[in-house]
């Protein structure tokens, strides 16, 4: 009797390191196996890779030696159907391809005579076994985790400026990392100001230790977990949705949205392009005055250094060219022409702080407002879910209630959450802009680049033209116009002010200075 020829494949994937799995366990089975019935083993081969398809780097292996090397073996031989694949339909298709090339696949343990019609149902049930059984553990997985997410907790990678724990109860959890995190914070606090360009921003944030690439940035930037929600996603009739986490915040909500919305425009904001020299601040605010163009802003070299210089883009044809510090000098000294005399800052300091007290108290009771729509809403959904569990809706009909019903409790704990922001720190503010408005010019000359870029766009919302040695612009901020009603700076004409602006005591502007305002 001719002796057979074996192959012998072990496999274990990540999750199935236990002893009866083990390569080395498998190995000893299989050549003892083999030694006692006589077999020749001619080749082996072990395998780390999961057996829900056969593209694993081994099993690629020895088919091409099967093809190339024919009649080499006639058997291929492992202990379990589950060790030879995990898919019944991909398994009957590899059986047959083994079969044409004269390779009978057997495992020892479970061992079948393919001859034999009948034993065609026990290899179904082999076949399928293992394949339920990943499909339940999937199963419970996805459902495990998502449990999970609704208990608020974030599972999987943490996010830039967090890094992965476990709690008291050794659950995954994530908190916030003590070199990243106020990195984080600081880049929508910035955000929200309005006065960054936002690759310029991710690049400085790249300086502070957040390395991020352009994609990473803009996810950065709309991801709600950084204010406290867990994302959960569609599955099955369930619509998706935000949680509240149980991980710490690195920012408020109220500033989560207020970035959002100067990300979708619905925040006026002002932000000078290509301006990263301290020493060009006015460069992306100046327009040329002969064609109407931005103006740009280099450096020269001189016998006492560099000399800094605005200059039209088209220099040749413009000529338009002048010392960046002779425009500042004459920038301050128009500044100081449109500050405010002090008992007028004064007064609207005054008025600001009456404003800002009374807006606490009616803001009490919109709160109050907003909550009840909010359990009203979700009482609606509740009653849905429990006529869809009576039978009296289907399925389909509830998923239909709460898709419509879902954006307006999350648009209404959104206006909860704007209503509650904090207010404590208004005093700060207006103290802080009020003390700007006192000495404009003394403001802009201490301030660094990215606050003076911020207080030119508060007060000048449209371009500037320097033309013998002053500055003209089209329109300046308003309530700067209301507050300081100064006579000649600018062009503005006081008594037109006046008439045009009688009756508007209480005006206030969406942006101010350092620190902003809203």
């Amino acid at each position: 009797m001719t002796q057979r020829k074996a192959i012998i494949y072990y496999r274990v994937s990540t999750d199935e390191q236990a002893d009866g799995y083990s390569l080395l366990h498998q190995e000893e089975r299989l050549r003892n196996y083999c030694e006692l019935n006589n077999i020749l083993v001619v080749g082996a081969y072990r395998e780390d890779h999961s057996a829900k398809t056969f593209e694993r780097p081994e099993f690629k292996k020895l088919l091409t030696v099967f093809k190339k090397k024919t009649g080499m073996a006639d058997l291929l031989l492992f202990t379990k159907w589950d060790r030879f694949s995990r898919n019944a339909g991909d398994a009957y298709g590899m059986i047959n391809q083994l079969k044409k090339m004269s390779i009978d696949p057997q495992a020892i343990e479970q061992p079948l005579n393919l001859d034999i019609p009948e034993n065609k149902m026990m290899l179904a049930f082999y076949l399928a076994a293992p394949e339920v059984e990943n499909d339940r553990r999937a199963l419970n997985v996805i459902v495990g985790m998502r449990r999970g997410r609704k208990d608020g907790r974030w599972l999987g990678m943490a996010p830039k400026g967090y890094i992965n724990t476990r709690d008291e109860q050794k659950k995954p959890i994530i908190e916030p990392n003590t070199k990243t995190a106020p990195v984080v914070q600081w880049v929508f606090e910035e955000l929200a100001k309005g006065v960054w360009e936002a690759e310029s921003l991710r690049k400085e944030a790249n300086k502070k230790g957040l390395i991020v690439s352009n994609s990473q940035f803009y996810q950065l930037i709309r991801n709600k977990v950084y204010c406290g929600k867990v994302y959960i996603c569609a599955w099955k009739e369930e619509p998706e949705q935000w949680v509240k986490g149980i991980h710490t915040p690195i920012i408020s909500e109220s500033l989560f949205y207020e970035v959002q919305d100067v990300l979708t425009g619905k925040k006026r904001v002002t932000v000078a392009r290509g301006t990263s020299d301290d020493s060009l601040p006015l460069r992306g605010f100046l327009v040329c005055k002969c064609c109407g163009r931005p103006l740009t802003g280099s450096a020269a070299k001189g016998n006492g250094g560099s000399y800094y210089y605005y200059h039209c883009q088209k220099a040749t044809k413009c000529k338009e060219r002048f010392r960046a510090t002779v425009a500042h000098e004459v920038f301050e000294l128009q500044l100081a022409k449109i500050s405010a005399k002090p008992e007028i800052l004064d007064l609207y300091h005054a008025i600001l702080s009456d404003i800002f007290k009374k807006n606490g108290v009616n803001k009490g009771k919109q709160v109050k407002e907003v909550s009840a729509e909010i359990e009203k809403l979700k009482l609606r959904i509740a009653n849905a879910q429990s006529l869809m569990l009576d039978g009296e809706i289907t399925a389909i009909e509830y998923r239909e209630i709460k898709t419509g019903l879902f954006p307006k409790v999350e648009g209404l704990e959104r206006k909860k959450v704007s209503l509650q922001s904090n207010d404590e720190d208004y005093q700060r503010y207006i103290d802080g802009g009020f003390a700007v408005l006192k000495n404009l010019p003394k403001a802009f000359r201490d301030a660094d680049l990215r606050q003076k870029q911020h207080l030119i766009g508060s007060i000048f919302p449209e371009k500037l033209v320097f033309e013998e040695k002053s500055y003209r612009t089209v329109e300046a901020n308003v309530i700067l116009e209301l507050i300081a009603l100064p006579s000649k700076a600018f062009g503005i004409r006081k008594k037109e002010l006046a008439s045009d602006y009688a009756g508007q005591p209480y005006l206030v502007g969406k942006t101010g200075f350092e620190p902003a305002t809203s």
